[in-house]
């Protein structure tokens, strides 16, 4: 089974996406011989109201739901986020999307910390994106910052009952950095298209030290071009069975409810 665990269906303010509705994800899926993606509403960073673009994106996906598990975008600086969440358990949302560089809010505060406790008490997992597009080739009215990865794991260890998702991030450290073994000593994911199959061999190092249990396939479409991804789990160091985890048995466990 092959997994996306980082896709994008709506609009964004800043520049045109393409092949950004519910066809044509699945056409990328279908290039790929992808079995799901996880999704998650694009229009849903920037509205004022996270949820409007949550049940937008299930109009989108209505009629493939069997294809994807959508994420529920939601603001906990928004009033009414408690009742929100439990409409997304209610709707089958797979896991709970966070973006406090675009929401104004810190991820070790208060707010964070109640909708990050109740996701978990809910048995959602929960993913936080370090960078929606480049900060380096950002519109002038983009946010300016990206989520440190290490930002997320110390608030993993606030919070060992919670499941995190980290996309978009480079995890560079030392093979025997300690950092690792704190990650692994929580319910830390990561998901790799950022980083390098060669070169650095990123990837190569965070699945032996880390775990290939942890690591996690994504793209980024339609912010980014879907191919990249693909080449780096080919081209990666790593036994059959380890590049099996990564391309999709570690997202089927985490995301396959009920």
């Amino acid at each position: 089974m092959i997994v996306d665990v980082n896709t994008f269906i709506g609009t964004w303010a800043f520049r045109r996406l393409r092949r950004n509705d519910a066809a044509g994800v699945l056409g990328m899926m279908d290039q790929f011989g992808v079995d799901r993606a996880c999704v998650a509403s694009a229009d849903a960073i920037l509205y004022k109201d996270s949820h409007a673009g949550n049940l937008k994106l299930l109009e989108e996906i209505e009629e493939h739901k069997a294809r994807f598990w959508p994420y529920a975008t939601l603001n906990p600086a928004y009033a009414g986020w408690e009742r929100d969440l439990g409409r997304c358990v209610d709707l089958g949302f797979a896991a709970l999307r966070l973006y406090p560089c675009y929401h104004g809010y810190s991820l070790d505060g208060s707010e964070a910390a109640a909708i990050i406790d109740a996701a978990a008490e809910a048995g959602l997992p929960i993913s936080l994106p370090c960078r929606v597009v480049d900060v380096r080739q950002r519109h002038w009215m983009d946010v300016t910052e990206n989520l440190d990865p290490m930002q997320v794991l110390e608030v993993a260890e606030a919070h060992p009952k919670a499941t995190f998702i980290v996309t978009e991030g480079i995890l560079r450290y030392p093979a025997d950095s300690e950092t690792w073994q704190r990650m692994r000593a929580v319910n830390y994911f990561v998901e790799m298209s950022r980083m390098t199959s060669l070169l650095g061999k990123d990837i190569q190092v965070m699945v032996e030290a880390l775990g290939s249990d942890r690591v996690l396939l994504g793209t980024g479409f339609p912010f980014k071009a879907p191919s990249p991804a693909f080449l780096k789990l080919k081209v990666l160091d790593a036994a059959d069975d380890a590049k099996a985890q990564v391309s999709g048995g570690n997202a089927a466990r985490l995301f396959r409810r009920g």
